[in-house]
């Protein structure tokens, strides 16, 4: 008979006390609502985007609102410095893919996405495998590799209060610069397959946001989109992932019941994305080769003419 291991201790415990015990967390649950602070809201992003880089409509169709998935979205419709605008239906990104339904497949294959690239490790598909059509062509891509389990881990290391608010700052900061340094090798193989593709493609990491907000950036870098426009658009995962980001919050809320230790400014920082992480990755990529242009074609191996043919590819 399975029975519930707190039974006996509610049972000796006082009247008045039990009473209370409920009574407090009732109120936590009914009050666990966060709302994510204006910084992460989203919302001064959508508004900066529609300044920068295209009119509302435009702005607004690049979403692509499929159930059971987060910040799905169309890379194009964004203009370029020289007066053109990134082709949509070409390349989309998303969070990852394991609820999507296959009731939903006919909405998905609409967009006619023939290749999807998995930007997460080994122990963060576990158990979260993605869920496509049949004829979709999957490629698991990891950005980084993560043989002990750091990045699933971290999540444990956050619910036991082992990490700070400026710990989760300096780490993700860190995450992004050394993505291209450290792991440079790996998002050039996935750049060079995304863009070589004849076929609209997709791709995801966990939550997609911060790997999928690095490719991103560096694919809108290519396309001479300007880099405020490319910061703006990174922010726009604040805006879509609003109520994720809330609901995550909320349960950790109702969370430090029993994690006192539980530190909400930290989960609030992995939660969402900051202006200074994606920034982080374009110091990285001006200290170390000197700027976008000579990264772009030394270290991504697209030169000048090369990186004109995917111009034209992807804009119009």
């Amino acid at each position: 008979m399975n029975t519930c291991p707190y039974s006996n201790t509610f049972g000796k415990m006082p009247r008045f006390r039990a009473w209370w015990f409920y009574a407090t967390l009732g109120s936590l649950m009914f009050s666990c609502k966060v709302s994510v602070p204006a910084e992460h809201d989203g919302k001064a992003a959508y508004h900066d985007l529609l300044v920068h880089g295209g009119d509302s409509a435009t702005v607004a169709h690049r979403y692509v609102g499929l159930e059971n998935t987060v910040n799905f979205r169309d890379l194009g419709g964004l203009r370029t410095r020289d007066g053109k605008t990134v082709r949509k239906g070409m390349i989309y990104r998303s969070d990852n893919l394991s609820k999507l339904e296959t009731g939903q497949f006919g909405q998905f294959n609409d967009l006619r996405i023939a290749s999807v690239y998995d930007l997460r490790t080994d122990h963060e598909i576990k158990g979260k495998e993605d869920h496509l059509p049949a004829q979709v062509r999957y490629l698991h891509t990891p950005v980084v590799e993560d043989n002990a389990g750091e990045i699933k881990g971290l999540k444990k290391r956050v619910l036991n209060g082992k990490i700070t608010e400026q710990e989760a700052k300096d780490m993700t900061a860190k995450f992004y610069a050394d993505a291209v340094t450290v792991h440079v090798g790996a998002v050039k193989a996935i750049l060079n397959g995304i863009t070589s593709s004849e076929q609209p493609v997709l791709y995801h990491c966990s939550a997609g946001k911060d790997r999928t907000g690095i490719v991103s950036a560096l694919i809108l870098s290519i396309l001479n989109v300007d880099r405020q426009v490319i910061v703006d658009d990174y922010m726009l995962s604040n805006y879509y992932r609003r109520n994720r980001a809330e609901k995550t919050l909320g349960k950790a809320k109702l969370g430090r019941v029993i994690k006192p230790k539980l530190n909400m400014d930290a989960i609030e920082i992995l939660s969402t994305v900051d202006e200074s992480f994606i920034n982080a990755t374009f110091n990285a990529i001006d200290s170390t080769y000197g700027g976008i242009g000579p990264f772009i074609e030394n270290q991504l191996g697209i030169d000048q003419a090369a990186r004109l043919k995917l111009i034209a590819k992807f804009t119009e």
